[in-house]
This record gives C-alpha cells, sequence and structure tokens, in this order.
C-alpha cells in the first residue's frame, strides 16, 4: 500500500503542476489583509478567559519593563517562600495571572524547607516572553522551577508556573 502511495508516475506529476497553475489566485480584500513583518509577536496568554477588546491584555515593549533578570529572582524567591509558608501569597498577586495565583494558592506549605538555587536559566523565545528555569536543591534531591513571564500592560506577568 505504501509503494502505491508513494509512487506517481512522471504523468500524474505533470497533471498535478498543470492543476495548480490553473487555480486563480485571489488576492485578499485591503480590510481582511494582515500586514507581517517576519517577526513574531506575543499574544497574551489567557488561560481561557475572554475579554472585551478595550480591557484586553496589551503586549509591552521591553523599553517599558522592569529589568528582567533582577525581578525574575525577586519573584521566584517570594514564590518558594510562599511555598514554605513563609511569605504572604497576596504580595505576588499583582504580577500572577489568576489562574496560575490560584494554583499557588492550592500549593501553600507543600514545600518543608526553602531550597538552595543551583542555577537560573533565562530564555527569551520572542520579545517581551522570558521563560525560566530553576534548579533548585533540596536536602534529598534536586527539583526544577519552571515559569513564563509575558510583558502585558507594561508589568511582568507570571502565566505558567510548575514545581517539577
Amino acid at each position: 500500500m505504501a509503494e502505491e502511495i508513494g509512487s506517481c508516475s512522471g504523468d500524474s506529476l505533470r497533471m498535478l503542476e498543470n492543476r495548480q497553475s490553473e487555480l486563480p489566485l485571489f488576492p485578499a480584500p485591503a480590510e481582511n489583509r494582515i500586514e507581517r513583518s517576519g517577526r513574531l509577536f506575543l499574544v497574551p496568554t489567557t488561560h481561557g478567559e475572554v475579554f472585551d477588546s478595550q480591557f484586553a491584555p496589551e503586549p509591552s515593549p521591553l523599553t517599558e519593563l522592569p529589568e528582567i533578570e533582577r525581578w525574575t529572582q525577586f519573584y521566584l524567591i517570594s514564590v518558594l517562600e510562599i511555598l514554605a509558608g513563609r511569605r504572604p501569597l497576596h504580595q505576588i498577586a499583582r504580577n500572577t495571572h489568576r489562574f496560575i495565583y490560584n494554583s499557588i494558592a492550592h500549593q501553600i506549605g507543600t514545600i518543608k524547607e526553602l531550597p538552595k538555587i543551583r542555577s537560573i536559566h533565562r530564555h527569551q523565545p520572542i520579545e517581551g516572553v522570558i521563560e525560566m528555569t530553576t534548579i533548585l536543591i533540596f536536602k534529598a534531591r534536586a527539583r526544577a522551577l519552571v515559569t513564563r513571564f509575558e510583558g502585558v500592560d507594561r508589568r511582568w506577568l507570571c502565566t505558567e508556573l510548575e514545581l517539577l
């Protein structure tokens, strides 16, 4: 069966090429055209929430966002202290998506000790998005904390967080 599908005679290929050239190509109407710059851009994560277009999160350029290295380190330490039950949850509310905030709220007290940070790896797949992997050392084992931050409304917003 695979051989039948994979094999095409020269006549069949010429017929397909002729059919493709016969297909008319119509440009999209001006009001439906999207100008593409060739660059990827941020579409803010919503976790299924629906927003009125006037109140939807707006991507922010890097120039309008806090310095990422210092800010992510502070956020990371805050989350670890919250998970250990040593810091109030509301301190990260402004910079945490509601979905992630609720997830963290259910995990308060799940870690019994504050870990040591072995390394932090940051990656910027597109402008306005930082993905971070943090290697944490607990007494008995090493774990990873993975996070994603999106620059929206002139602030960094944590849109994903998982302790592996």
